[in-house]
Parts: C-alpha cells; sequence; structure tokens
C-alpha cells in the first residue's frame, strides 16, 4: 500500500516538473503577453498613428458605406481592417476585409454600412460613427496595429 502511494506520489511530481519545465522554455522564446480573465493570451502589437500613415477615413456623400486611404504605406505589404459601428436600436455592426498597397499609397473601395447581395443593399440606419481597426503588415516581417474614428 505504501509502495502504491509512494509511486503515485512520484508520478504526480514528475508531471508537475515536466509541465514546469516545458512552461518555462515556451516562455523564453515568445514575445511579452498576458493572460486575460477569459485565458486568451494577448499579444503587444507596436501601434502607428494615424499622422505617420497618412491615415484619413471619409464617408461617401449619404453617409451609407466609407472608406480609408494610407497614403504613407511604403514597407507595408498589407492591411487586414475591421470595421465597426452601432445601428439605430444599440446593434453592433462590422465589416472585415483585406487591402493590397499600390505603391505608395492605398485606398479601400467604399465599405457598405449594411448587408449587400447580387447588387442589392440594405443599409443601417441610425448609424453616427464608424471606428476603425487596421493591422499592418510591413516588409520587415512585423505586425502593427492602428486605428481611427469617424463621426457621421
Amino acid at each position: 500500500m505504501k509502495n502504491k502511494q509512494l509511486l503515485i506520489a512520484i508520478a504526480v511530481l514528475a508531471v508537475i516538473a515536466i509541465g514546469g519545465g516545458v512552461y518555462m522554455l515556451s516562455s523564453k522564446n515568445t514575445k511579452t503577453s498576458s493572460v486575460t480573465s477569459e485565458g486568451m493570451v494577448e499579444e503587444s502589437v507596436p501601434v502607428l498613428s494615424a499622422s505617420e500613415l497618412g491615415l484619413t477615413m471619409s464617408a461617401r456623400g449619404d453617409n451609407k458605406a466609407v472608406k480609408f486611404v494610407i497614403a504613407n504605406a511604403k514597407d507595408i505589404t498589407g492591411v487586414d481592417y475591421e470595421l465597426s459601428y452601432v445601428t439605430k436600436g444599440d446593434i453592433p455592426r462590422g465589416a472585415i476585409g483585406h487591402v493590397e498597397p499600390l505603391g505608395t499609397k492605398m485606398e479601400s473601395t467604399f465599405i457598405d454600412l449594411g448587408t449587400c447581395s447580387s447588387g442589392k443593399c440594405k443599409y443601417d440606419e441610425g448609424v453616427t460613427s464608424v471606428k476603425l481597426f487596421l493591422k499592418i503588415m510591413k516588409s520587415d516581417g512585423k505586425s502593427y496595429q492602428a486605428d481611427m474614428t469617424l463621426n457621421l
């Protein structure tokens, strides 16, 4: 009976030691990160200001679509964007997409604030501001982020 308990104790200690070793080794090779209360890992990403990028955002004349322009896109290989806004009735909405550079400038097409299918759109009502979040990939292999808000 004592031998069985001793074997179980040794096995538990071995699992703890191996797990701790793996954790220590893996934590040395990772970027600075933090764990949220939900258990998700968040890594810190360098932030670029709108002025550094020459980032502007504008609405179409009817305020039913927006677009953004990055005037200083040198060294940028691509941009993933997330657009978020709240509609009438406090309903959160958004859009995601990707934009490729055109020389030293990048420009998105107009992004509809609503749902479009087969050329017909149902636009969201009551949108007063739009938040743009960018994940920017540069030729140095690093990712950066930037954001901007447009009040309509």
